[in-house]
């Protein structure tokens, strides 16, 4: 018998993984809302505020479409275990909360950072002329992702050196690898298992 209580997801993932993907797919799987960090901290952007709200923002559009009878998926990045631990916190006994991985190939997460088609009204900004290359978005985006790429992954000397997906202390209802097509029929998994809940 499927339980009524709601169900939120919260994705752990580094820029590229495919988080915003899943996200939206899952979401017309099992009828929820996805709150963007990203496209909160392009509306501060735009206010020219900083991004230091962004996780209380996002936290205060989940328990307001909570309390909605809304499911929510958080399209951000819950490596932390402070962040989660402020998730659980707030939403915690409204919601059911799922953790989901993805994660992908390391030069396919590059290859999409580089390829993307940046504006200036997404996170990393558009085409710049002062720019060198002229493409800062780009520039940005993998900045972002090398900086948190050490709470994802790990240094292995092995076949050479190589970074490692790293095992962490999060029970997970699925880790997803987004580096080719069926990560669809994952998702679908992810879905049906859900909504058991």
């Amino acid at each position: 018998m499927k339980s009524k209580k709601l169900k939120t997801v919260a994705i752990v993932g580094l820029v590229g993984s495919g988080k915003s993907s899943v996200a939206k797919y899952l979401a017309k799987l099992i009828g929820a809302k996805v709150i963007s960090a990203n496209s909160i901290r392009v509306a501060l952007r735009k206010k020219g505020q900083g991004y230091g709200r962004v996780e209380n923002m996002a936290e205060k559009e989940a328990s307001s479409a909570v309390k909605k009878g809304k499911n929510v998926i958080l399209d951000s990045d819950f490596v932390t275990s402070k962040k989660r631990k402020m998730l659980e916190r707030k939403i915690g006994k409204a919601a059911k909360i799922f953790y989901l991985r993805t994660f992908s190939d390391r030069d396919v997460m590059i290859g999409r950072l580089v390829s993307a088609k940046y504006t200036p009204n997404d996170l990393y900004g558009g085409a710049s002329t002062d720019w060198p290359g002229k493409n800062k978005g780009a520039v940005v985006a993998l900045r972002e992702m090398w900086r948190r790429t050490l709470h994802h992954y790990r240094w292995s000397e092995k076949n050479g050196g190589t970074f490692l997906l790293k095992k962490l202390p999060i029970k997970f209802v699925a880790e997803i690898d987004t580096t080719t097509q069926n990560w669809k029929i994952k998702v679908k998994r992810v879905a049906q298992k859900i909504k058991q809940f």
